[in-house]
């Protein structure tokens, strides 16, 4: 009987793990690229009790989406009414700019607080003060984190954000009368990929797919396994079966020198044929005796006794068969029935 080859269960895992693969590897799979530019914030001013200059640089800012990826520096300018209106969103709102030595400084980066109203309202109030560009420092909520900001159309003005901690240092500084110099430069680009909400169900289907697919894999497999296993069962218990049904058989011996043919075997009926099962007849062993030389080599006394015993008794079966023999035969020719 021929097997088939059985299935291999990692073939189907594998073609299901080639599809996920593809469907996240594919152009659809992927949204948009995402990128922002990191700045580059430093400070610079002069400590009124110490009479020393303290100077701080980090690139600890970030960017506006529609700002112009370029530097900028002047004073620090902070709302007027910064500890009632710190985010600057009055149309009205006027910069408190202090200078070294009083004198009047241009340019000027505006300081405003998150919050209050849009980014785009604040850019543009300060814009419309001239400042040079516009740092927002994020709520205390975040720490010292920065968020993506939009603001489109509000020029050529450069906007960045910075940390929380970081703006109210400097708030503090500017509302005491210091002069606090920001120079702000173009930090590390970054990249940030985002996936669409088509992305995610098109991955979930190739998902949901491969999951069927390794299942039906399993499935198979395991029925092809099943029914391997069974039909070497079957296979054995027919060897059983059959080894039983030959120990069930009889045995005859025939002697040396015996004639006639064995009629009082004892006929075994034949079990019904099965698909792979061995069918046994009846079966005669015939053990003949070793040559009349070897016999020859026994002792004289014995087996002359032997040979007359079997050679008397032999005649008479023989002259048994003789007479029964001629008497059918003349039963035959007279056309008398054989009894």
């Amino acid at each position: 009987m021929a097997w088939r080859r059985r299935p291999e269960a990692g073939v189907g895992v594998r073609g299901a793990l080639a599809l996920l693969a593809l469907a996240v590897c594919a152009p659809g799979a992927r949204g948009r690229a995402f990128e922002w530019y990191s700045a580059v914030v430093s400070t610079e001013y002069v400590d009124p009790y110490t009479n020393r200059t303290v100077w701080s640089v980090s690139e600890s800012g970030r960017f506006g989406d529609s700002s112009p990826k370029e530097g900028a520096q002047g004073l620090v300018g902070v709302p007027r009414a910064a500890d009632r209106d710190p985010e600057g969103c009055a149309p009205d709102t006027r910069f408190l700019v202090p200078a070294p030595g009083g004198r009047g400084a241009a340019p000027w980066v505006a300081l405003v607080a998150r919050g209050g109203c849009t980014f785009k309202d604040k850019v543009l109030v300060a814009a419309r003060r001239n400042a040079s560009a516009v740092v927002l420092y994020n709520e205390e909520s975040h720490g010292n984190l920065t968020v993506p900001m939009s603001h489109a159309g509000t020029g050529n003005i450069v906007v960045i954000m910075v940390s929380y901690p970081k703006g109210r240092e400097i708030m503090d500084l500017v509302q005491k009368g210091i002069a606090v110099k920001m120079t702000i430069g173009v930090g590390t680009r970054h990249v940030q990929e985002f996936i669409s909400g088509q992305s995610v169900v098109f991955v979930a289907i190739a998902f949901i797919t491969m999951m069927i697919i390794s299942l039906a894999w399993l499935i198979f497999y395991y029925i092809q396994r099943f029914l391997y296993t069974g039909s070497q069962f079957g296979s054995q218990s027919h060897r059983k079966e059959a080894k039983k049904i030959i120990g069930q058989l009889p045995l005859h011996t025939v002697k040396h020198g015996e004639k006639g043919e064995v009629e009082d075997v004892q006929e075994m009926p034949a079990p019904e044929s099965t698909p792979g099962s061995v069918l046994a007849a009846n079966l005669s062993i015939t053990l003949q005796e070793e040559d009349r030389s070897e016999g020859n080599n026994l002792p004289s006394s014995s087996t002359s006794e032997s040979a007359l015993q079997c050679d008397a008794g032999f005649k008479e079966d023989a002259g048994e068969d003789t007479a029964l023999l001629e008497m059918g035969r003349s039963d035959l020719e007279h056309g008398r029935p054989v009894s």
